[in-house]
């Protein structure tokens, strides 16, 4: 097999586009990394790169509606949770660990939890959780328009370009409304079996740091790390990103 391949998978009724990169000298389980919402499996590039200089494969992929993957009628977040598990047997993994960002972080979850003997451990970065109560979908989401976020939104355009416009825009009216308080949700998160690290990028962007904080706190075997850099920690402070991903990964 080469080093580097691209492919495409069918999951459903969507074509998929998936990067699959040894490392030069594997020695450790291989990493799926699950980009979020509005960006593409570009995000990765530093982390991939520092993940793979540590001796792990890593997997990346665009979720349905973004980069190279096709759109569809509705966002379900099991779905993008089936897309992610059809990714895991194209590529054949066994044992492995899953980072996930934002959006991606719910796919990751969801994930650990369709395969509970496949996922290793587990990284949520900026996970949204699922509300407990109808006013914490509106504290944590409904943040005014910073020049901060702006300028990260432009530095995203910049360093991705496409991933903005490749993205399917209606989305949001499709995941949001499932992220409404839903205790099915939190007794799930409850029964989460695997090491879990939460990572929050402090108070600097939109989701709470004390929201993240409750999800470490309900998994049972759960840890969480605030760092900085606001929502996209692996973009703004890369290394300590990094260096914390890889000594919990370890």
């Amino acid at each position: 097999m080469d080093r580097v391949r691209h492919d495409y998978v069918t999951s459903g009724d969507v074509r998929l586009r998936v990067q699959h990169v040894r490392a030069p000298a594997p020695s450790g389980p291989p990493v799926l990394l699950i980009h979020g919402m509005a960006a593409d499996h570009r995000t990765w590039r530093r982390t991939a790169a520092a993940l793979r200089a540590a001796g792990r494969d890593t997997i990346t992929y665009d979720q349905r509606g973004h980069g190279g993957s096709d759109h569809s009628a509705e966002y379900l977040l099991d779905e993008f949770a089936a897309d992610a598990e059809r990714v895991v047997d194209h590529v054949g993994l066994d044992r492995f660990d899953v980072v996930g960002h934002s959006l991606g972080g719910q796919t990751a979850l969801r994930l650990a939890w369709r395969r509970p003997d496949g996922v290793r451990r587990l990284v949520l970065e900026e996970m949204p959780p699922v509300a407990q109560h109808a006013n914490q979908v509106q504290d944590a989401m409904d943040q005014p328009l910073t020049p901060r976020r702006v300028w990260l939104a432009v530095k995203q355009v910049v360093q991705t370009p496409g991933a903005l416009s490749r993205f399917d825009k209606t989305m949001m009216d499709s995941v949001s409304p499932q992220f409404d308080p839903d205790p099915a949700w939190w007794k799930r998160l409850a029964q989460t079996p695997q090491e879990t690290l939460v990572v929050s990028g402090g108070p600097a962007d939109f989701l709470r740091p004390e929201y993240l904080q409750l999800v470490a706190d309900a998994l049972p075997r759960g840890s969480y790390e605030e760092l900085t850099g606001g929502h996209t920690v692996h973009r703004e402070a890369p290394a300590a990103f990094t260096r914390r991903v890889l000594r919990f990964l370890a």
